[in-house]
């Protein structure tokens, strides 16, 4: 774990519809501009995460999105949707007084990073995103219907499923577990998130424990979570397919071998007929979705250092 790194500000910025963002600051106030996307969506950002950035040379900007983390309301749902998300994003850049900026992100917040990159073109330098999350109802089935992932893992797809009514309609299950999520008993609530953070845990790093954190976060994650997968990520699959073309900034998406989570044929099969030469995609043999994984984590490090070489600080600084 990093040990104290240097801390810039944190502010909380209220962004509309009673949400205010938890927003810090670390490394070189002089430095690269870098906003830092979290996944989940609702994961929030943890300060494990500055690991991956030289912060003698960036500016790194870590927020938590609508309802995710340190944001409040913890777990709103309530005028938290993806066009809220993006123009939050933008909201910080204005609010901070920055020009440009660099990106990185993995899973759904590579998915922010792409279509705030495509909505704001002229915004954006460079970014460096991993386990990039293509929202396609095929990834929505691959994620948490039968003939998925759970192939791959039928046991641990069994403690998942097993709470919810049989057949294989997702939105009884999704059902189920809403009603988990919102019963009143505190034990059958947290059994609950338990099963689907399990679920996302075997997947990203298979044979890592249980996922094991604070039971708040955890029921605003698996919460938010939720609420996003049966809105079908609000339009996100339509939209990047729309904007990922009008993406003007060098673009490189690392993907895992083994990313049970979001699979690298995925991402492939989204760009093939999506011609933009700034997106480049690298596959890292044996890598797996989470950070935790050392081979990820090392040629994500590798190509922000790379990134920051590239960058003229001129043209990013306010």
């Amino acid at each position: 774990m990093l040990r104290q790194p240097k801390l810039i500000a944190r502010d909380w910025l209220a962004v509309g519809g009673g949400h205010e963002l938890y927003i810090a600051q670390y490394g070189n106030s002089d430095g690269i501009p870098l906003l830092y996307l979290h996944g989940g969506p609702g994961a929030g950002c943890s300060i494990d995460e500055l690991n991956l950035f030289d912060l003698s040379v960036y500016q790194v900007i870590m927020m938590d999105q609508r309802g995710a983390g340190r944001s409040r309301p913890r777990g709103g749902l309530e005028h938290n949707q993806l066009s809220n998300l993006l123009t939050d994003i933008e909201q910080v850049r204005q609010w901070l007084g920055i020009a440009k900026w660099a990106l990185a992100g993995g899973s759904f917040g590579a998915t922010l990073a792409l279509l705030y990159a495509g909505l704001y073109p002229n915004r954006v330098t460079k970014q460096v995103l991993w386990g990039a999350f293509v929202p396609s109802p095929e990834s929505i089935q691959w994620l948490y219907g039968q003939q998925g992932a759970a192939r791959l893992f039928p046991s641990e797809y069994l403690s998942f499923s097993v709470a919810a009514a049989p057949g294989n309609q997702l939105h009884r299950l999704f059902s189920c577990y809403r009603d988990g999520f919102e019963n009143t008993s505190a034990n059958i609530r947290q059994d609950f998130v338990r099963r689907w953070l399990n679920w996302e845990v075997a997947l990203a790093y298979p044979g890592c424990e249980s996922f094991d954190d604070n039971v708040i976060l955890s029921q605003a994650l698996a919460s938010i979570e939720l609420y996003y997968v049966t809105n079908n990520y609000f339009g996100a699959f339509e939209q990047l397919s729309d904007t990922v073309m009008d993406i003007e900034a060098e673009t490189l998406i690392i993907q895992g071998e083994f990313d049970w989570v979001c699979p690298s044929g995925v991402v492939h099969t989204f760009l093939q007929d999506k011609v933009n030469h700034q997106i480049k995609v690298m596959e890292v043999n044996g890598g797996y979705h989470a950070l935790a994984d050392v081979k990820m984590a090392n040629a994500i490090m590798s190509a922000i250092r790379e990134m920051a070489q590239k960058i003229d600080k001129g043209i990013c600084i306010r």
